[in-house]
């Protein structure tokens, strides 16, 4: 990706999903460094503290987690969040119908894909994330 990629964030618990998928963003070339979280709740705060115009964030998000469940997250992010740019990719070992469903209710949810992420998916995602980072 170019100067103007977004930071990648990765919230997940398992931490065998967390480092595969770290991997597989940097070797995808979506970002050299994603930050990587095992809690929901300190992903936000980090979240928060990036809040300011011009920041652009691409967060993979797990949905069931234990302290908070990605849609609990979602809920938080989306009534707290004021300036930075934020789309989010659901990544999930989920096999219900309904929580892909549910995902179409959300602005911010760009892609819905399976557990593990791979290559395939990061190539065509940084195709979809050319167009948010050229837009003005």
């Amino acid at each position: 990706m170019n100067k103007s990629s977004p930071q990648v964030l990765i919230i997940d618990d398992d931490p065998g999903v967390l480092f595969l998928h770290e991997i597989i963003v940097k070797e995808g070339e979506l970002h050299p460094d994603p930050k990587t979280f095992y809690d929901a709740e300190k992903a936000l705060n980090f979240i928060f503290s990036q809040d300011l115009e011009q920041n652009k964030m691409l967060i993979f998000l797990d949905i069931n987690m234990p302290s908070m469940s990605g849609w609990e997250f979602l809920e938080k992010l989306g009534a707290s969040i004021q300036y930075a740019e934020i789309k989010v990719v659901m990544v999930t070992s989920s096999l219900d119908k309904s929580d892909r469903e549910k995902s179409t209710e959300y602005e911010l949810i760009i892609d819905f894909w399976e557990k593990p992420m791979d290559e395939n998916q990061v190539s065509d995602l940084i195709e979809k994330l050319n167009t948010w980072l050229t837009k003005q």
